[in-house]
């Protein structure tokens, strides 16, 4: 909208700038003389931005912008804020006999093993079992190498002698997976017992852990040598009570995990009451 507010037929010697209530000041001309031409420059002086004197006008004000420039310690901040924990292991399968009569509960030989560690600076968090059985170990780490190697360079006088030793939970992990299955569509109405019991004919199983996803059951079947997994390469399925139970070696990568659902065969119109054992005959043709 264009707003006018000269008039040619009454011209007045001096015109005082009015802006009509309701528009924005940037839209409207403002004429402080009637013989003046408003050149760029005024209109920005004339704004509230622009300085109270008039003897700026027409000079460029120059901004110096400071340039900004990584810190020459930002990959040393990034790198320190990263700390390295070096990991301990004790094994109770070795521990002395003293230590285990004295310890029998998980929790009372990690406390055990906290009072002694605490006079490290950079001992980590509260130790922990993990495993079972000759598996069972109790796992420390510590943030300084020098800590770390103090602990595990001799048997602990003040834990009845035992000793902790070098423990990587990379290669711990990468070593439970050469021994474990990944077991699926697994019914609801079947508990770890069976499913134990299922695998126990492959071999001793020391882990049986099944977690419901949808309308089934994911399983996680770990045994105590990985020798037990070769005979599942080429094996796609057991029967267990009757149901069809889908594994596959954990060590697997996406491809080989991927091939074993390459060829499925859908089967409709099966009466009720029909499981995965009354149909072998037919997938053994």
């Amino acid at each position: 909208m264009n707003v006018d507010i000269t008039s040619p037929s009454a011209p007045a010697p001096n015109l005082i700038s009015t802006v009509p209530s309701g528009l924005p000041v940037n839209k409207v001309q403002v004429i402080t003389s009637p013989h003046t031409i408003t050149t760029p420059v005024e209109t920005v002086d004339a704004s509230i931005y622009a300085p109270s004197n008039a003897d700026g006008k027409g000079k460029t004000v120059a901004f110096d912008i400071p340039e900004r420039r990584p810190s020459p310690d930002g990959n040393a901040a990034a790198i320190k804020s990263a700390p390295t924990r070096y990991h301990a292991a004790a094994y109770l399968r070795d521990a002395p006999n003293a230590f285990k009569t004295k310890f029998t509960a998980n929790r009372s030989m990690c406390d055990e093993v906290d009072c002694s560690l605490f006079r490290y600076p950079s001992y980590g968090a509260r130790a922990r079992c993990e495993g079972s059985g000759d598996n069972k170990k109790i796992l420390v780490f510590f943030n300084d190498q020098h800590d770390y190697t103090d602990c595990v360079s001799s048997p602990r006088a003040d834990l009845l002698n035992l000793v902790f030793t070098h423990y990587s939970p990379a290669d711990a992990k990468l070593n439970d997976e050469a021994k474990s299955l990944f077991v699926t569509d697994i019914p609801l109405f079947l508990n770890e017992t069976q499913v134990r019991q299922a695998f126990s004919r492959y071999g001793t199983v020391i882990k049986c852990k099944l977690t419901p996803k949808k309308h089934y059951y994911n399983g996680h079947i770990q045994f105590s040598s990985a020798d037990a997994i070769a005979q599942f390469n080429n094996i796609w399925a057991i029967i267990c009570l009757g149901n069809s139970l889908h594994i596959c070696p954990a060590s697997f990568s996406k491809s080989q995990r991927d091939s074993h659902r390459e060829h499925v065969a859908i089967l409709a119109g099966i009466p009720k009451n029909i499981k995965e054992a009354d149909l072998l005959e037919i997938a053994t043709k």
